[in-house]
């Protein structure tokens, strides 16, 4: 088998894939094929995907390898594309410390951000899906990449990755989940994979300064209820997400303050998704009105 190499442009990050397992290759380009490029920057997150050989495919073990990283495994193949974006994320965090990353969604409406930070299960995914239907612009589902200097979050437009427990709340809305049969992510379990650029083409959003900070909780049953805390607060829950913050504390927390400084900040209790993006979008009127044809 030869190892396929393919590179990828997606957004801030450019990820270089190497494998010998052309069914890796191709669901990675399912996601991402809108994102080849010919080559890769010297900052690329590198990743090759051998299966052992001993071992006949579809069976694994898998091994993950990139330059400066240590190898990871996966037994089953419906384990890799979700450990593949694990891995890639892991990288991100080890090698684009130009960026204060911070675990958040991230959406631009009418050249202004807002952030979803919160811990895994807090509802980030789901709501921002829900917002994509709503003619929110797409940054991402897993990081604010944030620049120290401007507070500029840029976009990473990667795949959105949908637990068990939101796929029917995901189809209600109208979204296509990508495969049938859901993949699985260690303590997770089934997850799915939402291509933003299924809900429209133009959705990936450009580089905006942060307007709105929201911190969201998922309970479920419970009514949405949006409540403004002090920016302190704030400044202090945005470095609890921060993944990078000890690569240059001092600045990182002066960005994260100037942030929490110029930004509405919230605490939102997450119910039912259409009542919860009504009360998120409660923030930017007179524009909340605005839906996907």
């Amino acid at each position: 088998m030869s190892n396929r190499q393919y590179h990828f442009s997606i957004g801030v990050i450019d990820v270089s894939l190497h494998s010998t397992c052309d069914r890796f290759i191709q669901e990675y380009l399912s996601l991402y094929a809108p994102y080849v490029c010919s080559a890769c920057g010297h900052e690329a997150v590198d990743v090759d995907i051998q299966p052992r050989r001993r071992y006949p495919w579809p069976r694994g073990p898998y091994t993950f390898r990139s330059t400066n990283a240590p190898d990871f495994q996966v037994l089953r193949h419906h384990e890799v594309l979700p450990h593949l974006e694990w891995y890639i994320n892991w990288q991100i965090i080890q090698k684009r410390c130009e960026y204060i990353q911070l675990h958040a969604s991230s959406l631009e409406l009418d050249g202004q951000a807002m952030i979803l930070p919160g811990d895994p299960g807090s509802g980030k995914s789901t709501l921002t899906a829900g917002l994509l239907t709503r003619g929110w612009s797409y940054l991402c589902d897993e990081f604010a990449l944030i620049d120290p200097w401007t507070s500029t979050i840029h976009p990473y437009p990667r795949a959105l990755c949908i637990k068990e427990p939101s796929f029917a709340v995901i189809r209600r809305l109208g979204l296509p989940l990508r495969r049938r049969t859901p993949y699985h992510k260690a303590t997770k379990g089934p997850v799915a994979f939402l291509n933003p650029l299924d809900v429209r083409e133009d959705i990936v959003g450009r580089p905006s300064p942060v307007r709105w900070v929201v911190f969201p909780r998922y309970v479920p049953g419970a009514k949405a209820i949006l409540r403004p805390i002090a920016r302190s607060q704030a400044a202090y829950l945005l470095a609890k997400q921060c993944f990078n913050i000890r690569v240059n504390q001092q600045q990182t927390l002066r960005t994260l303050a100037a942030i929490a400084r110029g930004a509405d900040c919230y605490q939102l209790t997450a119910g039912d998704i259409h009542a919860t993006c009504d009360q998120v979008e409660s923030l930017t009127c007179p524009v909340a009105s605005r839906k996907v044809g």
